[in-house]
């Protein structure tokens, strides 16, 4: 490590994130998945319903009634483990966003769309920051990272979401412009709920939160222009 980076290292300002390497092995026989999916199961459970403290190598082979060396084989660490759980997690409200936006009634708004959406995405957040709060802001800060393309991820949980939302609403957007529509729409939905978990997590608490943000967006894409002015 070269004296610069000592520096930074010792600044306090300086956040230094390590990325989690995930599973040291992905299984390929029946046998060796359902084992993976056992040991995941347990350590869910446990961080749900006990919380990060209790989640030890110990802990979870005892619940998992597996060997503590059958979790090293798939994870060198437990923040690995968390980060794999976290990315499930994710995957499955991907999945519900998806199917409650296709499900909204007829009469549903775009700002209906968009409450839904960020109560949901907010739920999430405000789930793993009572799971694993130091996990949950490094989460945010390594989702920043990616947002402005300083790190490639294998795939990004909100991608497919804007575009559906977008598409169940078409009538009620009038920005000329359908790519920076989605561009407004992803950052916002994005990098706002982010911000909360980081220097505003009393607002992720408060009901009124996707509302204010759904007003905003749905002025963005609708309203708050003239007949006539470009959007």
């Amino acid at each position: 490590m070269s004296k610069q980076d000592d520096a930074r290292a010792a600044d306090p300002s300086v956040i230094r994130l390590a990325i989690p390497s995930g599973l040291r092995k992905h299984p390929t026989q029946a046998r060796s998945v359902k084992l993976l999916g056992t040991l995941k199961r347990a350590a869910r459970e446990i961080l749900e319903q006990e919380g990060r403290a209790a989640l030890s190598v110990s802990a979870l082979a005892q619940r998992a009634g597996i060997a503590p060396s059958s979790i090293y084989k798939y994870f060198p660490t437990m923040d690995d483990l968390i980060a794999a759980i976290f990315d499930d997690h994710r995957t499955e409200y991907r999945q519900r966003l998806l199917h409650s936006i296709a499900a909204l009634p007829p009469e549903s708004t775009l700002h209906d769309g968009f409450v839904l959406v960020l109560e949901i995405g907010i739920e999430l957040l405000r789930k793993w920051s009572c799971i694993d709060p130091v996990f949950n802001v490094k989460a945010a800060h390594y989702d920043e990272l990616v947002r402005l393309n300083l790190v490639k991820p294998d795939a990004f949980w909100t991608l497919e979401v804007t575009p559906a939302l977008l598409a169940r609403f078409a009538p009620e957007i009038r920005v000329q412009d359908p790519n920076k529509a989605q561009f407004l729409v992803y950052q916002t939905l994005m990098a706002l709920p982010r911000a909360m978990v980081l220097d505003r997590p009393e607002s992720l608490a408060d009901p009124q939160t996707p509302h204010r943000v759904a007003r905003m967006l749905c002025a963005l894409l609708g309203g708050g222009a003239q007949d006539g002015e470009p959007r």
